[in-house]
């Protein structure tokens, strides 16, 4: 059930989220819509007690009631889509009465103005005496102003640094963008800027600001990660079902895969079977780890780009944060997958061969996530359903090329298939298999030519590459993938 207390509760959380970079400027689209008059009340006291404080809070607002009119310092009211009045609240009045139109005692001012635009004969008179929002209505002013205040167009125009290490930020009377919102000095509103610059007779004014006052974010980038690994953490642990599915989803893919190679890794005579188990392993890691971001990722870039725009965080730290949230799990369940496997195939034990097995199926899985992960932070989700598929399509066609003429392949080509990280774990995961100074296989049948690890190596022409190599071009491969997702982000926070 929603209570007006819950909406108040929400409201004032909804502005608390946004104070945590403390901001200069709120801009709120109908803060008391669906409040009652007492819960609007303290929400209006609220927002105005933030702009005693030294912030700037702008409000659209439908009749207020009079005691809650006057709680505003200044309004702007547009009848047909132009401006009527912009001023103080206290000279609204004032102001009505001197063009023919008085309020009437006990009558509240703003349902008043409303009343007159019924009329389109004042709606004209108003908003040519105000000349549609250049002046502006002061209370402490006896004589209107001369010229109207907003032809000056005074904008923050750019930022300079002098010798003394000081930042200066120039206000003038060009039509210039907005750049300086981080700094404390220059939160002054529009009309004090220019009543201060008419008493000066340039054309410009200068506002010197500290460097140490004039911080980007609130917290240290190492604060931010901190705070956002944490976070991301918990939204992890939180989405139970999506934990179960994925450890049922590899749990039962390692005993499938198990079954369908079950104690083959020792027979001399399966040399394709053992060849095809390999591409298999590298493909599950592949494909299970790139399609979870391009259809998941986009969604929460869109949440991102807001919590970046409001100053809440740097990229750099969202992005380690992000990356190394998703190593426990995402490890954990390689290990899970890769363990079934190992064992069922009948692969010899050994320990270096069994860490260097997992750790072939983490790096190929690291670096599809981040091939994934690069889709998602350009594309939205219906392109990028057409595009990660054909983005790993030339990865494993460049896998599975070759394998029965490897030692015709031109070297052009040798180094094309080097591209492919897929390509990279298949050779990395038979290297493991049979290399580590293994023994020749069991044999069954009258003669097995493949039964010696050293002439399958020689038959697929790896006998001279190395798995530490192999994985070395993987890492690769992976940081470029994940530098790519950067340098996607970064253009869409940009733009």
């Amino acid at each position: 059930m929603i209570t007006a207390n819950n909406i108040i509760i929400c409201f004032r959380l909804s502005i608390a989220l946004e104070l945590v970079n403390n901001p200069p400027v709120f801009f709120l689209d109908e803060p008391t819509s669906g409040l009652d008059t007492v819960t609007t009340v303290q929400c209006v006291k609220l927002l105005r007690q933030l702009a005693k404080q030294g912030r700037t809070v702008v409000c659209t607002i439908h009749q207020p009631t009079a005691s809650l009119l006057e709680l505003f310092d200044q309004v702007y009211v547009i009848a047909d889509g132009r401006c009527i009045y912009q001023g103080d609240t206290e000279a609204m009045v004032p102001h009505l009465q001197s063009m023919g139109l008085p309020c009437p005692r006990h009558h509240n001012p703003a349902d008043f103005i409303i009343e007159i635009t019924e009329n389109p004969q004042n709606i004209n008179m108003l908003c040519e005496e105000i000349q549609n929002g250049k002046l502006y209505k002061s209370s402490k002013l006896e004589v209107p102003p001369i010229e109207p205040i907003n032809n000056l167009e005074l904008k923050i125009c750019y930022q300079t640094e002098d010798e003394a290490g000081e930042t200066q930020i120039v206000l003038s009377n060009e039509q210039c963008m907005y750049k300086g919102n981080q700094y404390d000095g220059v939160r002054s509103s529009l009309t004090s800027l220019s009543s201060q610059v008419s008493k000066d007779n340039s054309s410009s004014a200068w506002m010197k600001v500290k460097k140490s006052d004039a911080k980007m974010y609130p917290t240290t980038y190492f604060e931010q990660f901190s705070i956002l690994l944490r976070r991301m953490i918990k939204q992890i642990s939180r989405n139970r079902q999506a934990l179960w599915i994925q450890a049922i989803h590899h749990t039962m893919c390692g005993v499938l895969i198990g079954l369908c190679f079950l104690n083959m890794a020792n027979d001399g005579s399966q040399m394709f079977n053992h060849l095809k188990m390999c591409v298999g392993l590298v493909i599950f890691f592949a494909y299970t780890q790139i399609m979870v971001p391009v259809l998941v990722y986009p969604q929460e870039v869109k949440l991102v780009k807001k919590e970046h725009f409001n100053g809440w965080y740097s990229l750099s730290p969202y992005y380690a944060a992000l990356t190394v949230s998703k190593l426990p799990v995402q490890v954990t369940l390689n290990i899970v997958f890769c363990t079934i496997v190992y064992f069922m195939v009948g692969v010899p034990f050994g320990t270096s061969r069994f860490i260097c097995f997992c750790l072939i199926g983490n790096v190929v899985s690291l670096a599809s996530e981040g091939l994934g992960l690069a889709i998602g932070s350009m594309f939205s989700v219906r392109n990028g359903c057409a595009i990660g598929p054909a983005a790993i399509a030339p990865f494993l066609g460049l896998a599975i090329y070759g394998f029965d003429f490897a030692h015709r392949i031109p070297l052009l080509m040798n180094i094309l298939m080097k591209t492919s990280f897929i390509r990279c774990g298949v050779v990395a995961m038979v290297l493991t298999i049979f290399g580590f100074g293994r023994t020749p296989l069991d044999c069954k049948d009258v003669y097995c030519h493949f039964s010696k690890p050293d002439v399958l190596f020689k038959y697929l022409d790896i006998e001279k590459s190395s798995v530490w190599f192999e994985i070395g071009i993987m890492v690769t491969l992976m940081v470029i993938f994940r530098s790519l997702c950067y340098m996607g982000l970064k253009w869409r926070f940009a733009t």
